[in-house]
């Protein structure tokens, strides 16, 4: 909304203006045009809507006052806007569970400045012999969608950080939880058979170090097989969602990243 008042140098009202208004996004694109005219109070009024997507940044108003007998008076004002969003919130940031166990949390998605569009759930990087079920699969925020974690008896022990993924239009949200994975029942019996096979992985820990240098390429490599093998929806958020994993960990470098990421935002855009 825009208000204001026409009024001459002597600070007397002037009814009967014409107020010409335009605004503009950031990218200097008219959003809005109208005219307005003054009151016998010389007040004035016009209302505008900035739709959902709509860029943030600095908009522009420009406003000219004309009326016979008067010079033109003309005022810019700015003010800025911050597009909508959503963010993901999960009850817990650890789970413990054994071999053969289901356990559950409950992952939030909060609404950011009135975002009210379905937004889709999933989940990445849950190593072998994990399955995670969203109940329900989208979610219009604010609300909750209950997550199960199923652990099958065969599933590697050890320490995973699991990706809970959200995707709405081109927007995408990532929020991660520690799930730890501990021996089963039966499992237990061969501890002392685990020992052996860590002191085992330490004695070649010196032999993994040379293969570091590559690890990059190969994490390349395997995101862009991902990539080309689906470019669903779906698939290709799952990919942007892995590609900021590898830059967050180092495994990409910055310009590569950049070229991927534009690349893999014009396909999602393409397949909704």
């Amino acid at each position: 909304m825009i208000v204001g008042k026409v009024f001459d140098t002597s600070g007397l009202p002037v009814s009967n203006a014409v107020v010409s208004i335009q605004v503009t996004d950031p990218q200097d694109s008219s959003i809005h045009l109208a005219v307005a005219y003054s009151a016998t109070d010389g007040s004035f009024q016009d209302n505008f809507l900035i739709s959902l997507s709509s860029p943030g940044g600095n908009y522009t108003a420009y406003l000219v006052a004309d009326k016979p007998g008067y010079d033109t008076a003309r005022v810019t004002l700015s003010f800025s806007y911050s597009s909508p969003d959503f963010s993901l919130q999960p009850s817990v940031s650890s789970l413990s569970l054994r071999q053969g166990d289901v356990g559950r949390l409950t992952l939030t998605v909060l609404s950011i400045r009135g975002f009210n569009a379905p937004v889709n759930l999933t989940a990445v990087n849950q190593p072998s012999g994990v399955s995670l079920q969203f109940n329900p699969g989208s979610v219009t925020p604010s609300g909750n969608a209950q997550v199960t974690v199923t652990v099958s008896e065969t599933a590697p022990t050890g320490n995973y950080t699991i990706s809970l993924l959200a995707v709405s239009g081109t927007t995408v949200r990532t929020v991660s939880f520690q799930l730890v994975i501990t021996p089963g029942p039966i499992q237990v019996v061969y501890a002392a058979l685990s020992a052996i096979v860590v002191i085992a992985i330490l004695l070649i820990g010196t032999l993994l170090m040379r293969r570091r240098r590559s690890r990059k390429r190969a994490a390349i490599e395997e995101l862009l097989r991902t990539s080309e093998a689906d470019k669903g929806y779906v698939a290709t958020a799952r990919v942007i969602a892995r590609l900021e994993e590898l830059r967050a960990t180092g495994q990409v470098d910055e310009s590569t990243y950049q070229k991927l990421k534009r690349e893999y935002e014009k396909r999602l855009e393409k397949s909704k």
